[in-house]
């Protein structure tokens, strides 16, 4: 039975981020982007034992109803980086997830290294069940980054497991990923799989030495994978890094949704023509917010840089009010603040625990929040 305080947490990552931690168990593949052991953010959070059927039951009331996905396993605050396969109830946990939400996608995120051969075919039997491996490479830096996720195990089931997502990571080596992906191809995994992904190599200021070196070497020669992609693989999803001209293309949906996003704000902004709006945004949108505000006199749009992760961490996802009010100096004492919803959980709190209220009464200002 789940703790007040891991019932609270429990809650708020299902409701968060849409994921249900079962278990905060260390996994021991060793991953070298793993932050378990390296964020200082997740040492405000509790761990999560290995939950109960009951407790599974009880998150479902947390899950939003109007979200395609659900995952079972490891969450991004609450019990990160862990492996669902290693909980003892986990097949049974699928199967009742995937029975209470029929018109949701249950999915598992693991590196497939403790899945059991002889459960693939019940997994197989779930009509909404997929597995999202963190497939990495294959090739010669593999143990280098998953030192313990053996070979032969991940190749059982990019030939037989249940496959919603594959996920590769781009190393810098852009010969290295076509390998991976001619690999992928010549098993169908384009057909098997719902999506094939490829990421970036992300750094914190708080990642491990041997991680940095590699991320150093993704970044730089990102945008010449983008391109690869675009022209010889234009169904394989990427990560966007920053919202620029040189990361379009592909079967991605960030710019669609940055479009989105500018049409709502402008739709409530352009019915106050009186009043000055100043717009927060992440390294990752900045550029292509303002552009879309350069006609605009009443607003300005806001760079807030993330001190907090450092390294090249861009995302609106984990802004927080320490970096923005160390940042954001108002020009307008009578100004709405618009922040991005990303950077709130349900709770309206921050990746810090920091509540909006901080950022209202810092400023006197109304907070819009789109």
């Amino acid at each position: 039975m789940l703790t007040n305080e891991q019932l609270d947490a429990f809650a708020l990552e299902i409701a968060t981020f849409g994921n249900i931690p079962i278990s905060s168990k260390n996994c021991g593949i060793g991953c070298i982007y793993c932050k378990v052991q390296t964020d200082p953010i997740l040492k405000r959070y509790p761990k999560i034992p290995d939950i109960t059927l009951e407790d599974l039951y009880l998150g479902f009331k947390y899950v939003d109803q109007t979200s395609k996905y659900l995952r079972l396993g490891s969450g991004v605050l609450v019990a990160p980086h862990t492996d669902p396969y290693l909980h003892p109830l986990i097949y049974d946990f699928i199967k009742h997830t995937a029975d209470h939400f029929p018109k949701k996608m249950i999915t598992t995120v693991t590196t497939g290294s403790y899945i059991e051969e002889s459960q693939l075919d019940f997994l197989h039997s779930i009509p909404n069940f997929g597995i999202d491996l963190s497939l990495i490479t294959m090739q010669e830096e593999r143990e280098t980054i998953v030192p313990n996720a053996t070979r032969e195990r991940i190749n059982y089931h990019l030939r037989h497991a249940p496959l919603n997502k594959v996920t590769l990571m781009f190393t810098g080596d852009l010969d290295v990923l076509k390998r991976d992906l001619e690999l992928l191809y010549s098993l169908d995994i384009d057909s098997k799989a719902k999506e094939i992904l490829v990421r970036r190599i992300e750094y914190t200021d708080f990642s491990q030495t041997k991680l940095n070196s590699i991320a150093y070497r993704s970044i730089a020669r990102y945008e010449e994978c983008v391109k690869y992609l675009n022209e010889n693989h234009p169904k394989v999803i990427f990560t966007v890094p920053v919202l620029k001209d040189a990361f379009k293309g592909g079967n991605n949906e960030y710019f669609s949704q940055a479009d989105e996003r500018i049409a709502l704000q402008k739709k409530r902004i352009e019915a106050e023509i009186n009043q000055h709006f100043d717009i927060v945004c992440s390294e990752s949108g900045y550029e292509y917010f303002r552009e879309a505000y350069k006609g605009n006199s009443n607003v300005q749009v806001h760079l807030v840089k993330n001190k907090l992760y450092g390294g090249s961490v861009t995302v609106a996802g984990l802004l927080n009010h320490t970096d923005i009010i160390s940042q954001l100096n108002l020009q307008s004492t009578k100004s709405v603040i618009v922040l991005p919803y990303e950077m709130y959980n349900h709770e309206k709190c921050d990746i810090t625990g920091n509540n909006i209220s901080e950022i209202e009464n810092k400023y006197n200002a109304e907070v819009w929040v789109i």
